[in-house]
């Protein structure tokens, strides 16, 4: 796997904290926003779907069967990872007359999220129509576009990894593709294509070509602007490569593909039915498919110069991403600096000092003068957030001043 991939300079590391502005809930409130859409058979004021409504009762369902561990069991049945850690391993058992609680559970997450992600965008599956859609938060446009812009100071774009089963990047990255951000004069698109790879084999990367095009609008003349179109090109010159790592699987994964890939490229900014979301302790590596996305994923991190994290706190129970983190920067001798971004590292609490202590007592003391837990302080201001350690605050700090993340 590592021969046939080249070094990879920088890897962006993007937890949940990441997704928050986009109205997805953070693993501690994941269960209740989940419950609540259940007992109130309504989401964001609206009603559920009879459909939705029936997705909702079976998770809680699967809730109440779970109290009978509690006679015996410690776990948090308020926590989404603990709830998908014991089915995980209760499903080599299953027992007759019930629902398969994993997939009712798993369909519950998809629903939640989706109804939650307030960025939208139909992809390009059936879509021929091209129009500006900016739905949802102007920050993860603004991340698109400085990541883009990494060509012009000279740097090559970083390899994404990611834990969320959201599809904010590949929505808002659709969402830049189609619109005024870029024409065909003075503000140009630096690439001719741009190809999106999750690694994913039964997903294939879909490739786009850029052109240009007129919007109408309110003003007087049309302003131009881009769009993208699918095209059929192996490995054309000019490529901006996308690369979106989802170690716990993702929305648009379908759970039951093979490892031959898709016909034809998959609209990656829409949910299938039965998508792809790995328990946070179960064997990750399970299918080929699978390996790829974590041998990839190892690979950019034992080349990586420089590492960024975004809203991932490194919590005690991840153990098992601890360990992952441990194989893949063990064998790394470029290793130069690792970035952390989180709130509660400016918060002066002790949240922020355990955070700082778990990151630390999972790398060597050699290491550890090269992490930063303070990064550049300017990209909050400039980023229209206050909020220090915010996604919004990294996003300011990559338009802003690249080079002080960027190898």
């Amino acid at each position: 796997m590592e021969k046939q991939l080249e070094p990879c300079d920088t890897v962006l590391i993007l937890g949940a904290g990441f997704s928050f502005d986009a109205g997805i809930p953070l693993m501690s409130g994941f269960v209740e926003t989940m419950w609540e859409f259940a007992i109130r058979k309504k989401a964001n004021g609206q009603p559920l779907s009879s459909e939705d409504a029936k997705i909702f009762a079976d998770a809680v369902e699967v809730r109440a069967e779970l109290d009978e561990y509690h006679g015996r069991a410690a776990f948090n049945d308020r926590n989404i990872e603990d709830i998908l850690s014991i089915l995980s391993f209760a499903s080599f058992l299953p027992k007759r007359g019930r629902i398969n609680r994993m997939a009712a559970i798993n369909r519950a997450i998809e629903r939640t999220i989706e109804l939650s992600c307030t960025v939208k965008h139909p992809g390009f599956g059936d879509f021929r129509e091209f129009r500006v859609i900016e739905e949802g938060p102007e920050m993860y446009r603004r991340f698109w576009t400085a990541f883009v812009g990494l060509k012009a100071a000279g740097m090559r774009p970083p390899s994404i990894i990611t834990f969320n089963y959201d599809l904010v990047l590949e929505r808002s990255l659709l969402q830049v593709l189609v619109g005024m951000r870029y024409d065909g004069y003075r503000n140009r698109f630096p690439y001719q294509h741009v190809r999106i790879d999750h690694r994913y084999a039964p997903v294939k990367a879909p490739l786009f070509k850029v052109n240009t095009s007129h919007f109408r609008t309110n003003e007087p003349r049309d302003k131009e602007g881009i769009v993208v179109a699918q095209a059929d090109a192996s490995s054309p010159e000019s490529t901006l490569n996308v690369e979106i790592l989802k170690l716990h699987g993702s929305l648009n994964f379908p759970a039951k593909g093979t490892s031959k890939g898709a016909a034809r490229p998959a609209n990656i900014a829409a949910t299938v039915d039965d998508p792809l979301i790995l328990p946070p302790i179960f064997n990750k590596q399970s299918t080929e498919a699978q390996r790829e996305i974590w041998g990839t994923a190892m690979a950019r991190l034992r080349s990586a110069k420089n590492i960024v994290i975004v809203g991932y706190s490194l919590p005690k129970t991840d153990i098992y991403m601890q360990y992952f983190l441990k194989a893949a920067l063990g064998p790394n001798l470029d290793l130069n600096r690792i970035f952390v971004f989180d709130p509660a590292l400016y918060s002066g609490g002790t949240a922020g000092t355990d955070m700082i202590g778990r990151y630390q007592e999972c790398f060597s003391e050699q290491l550890r003068s090269r992490m930063c837990f303070k990064p550049n302080e300017a990209g909050a201001s400039n980023s229209g957030s206050h909020l220090l350690g915010s996604a919004a605050h990294f996003i300011g700090a990559l338009a802003e001043s690249p080079r002080s993340m960027i190898f």
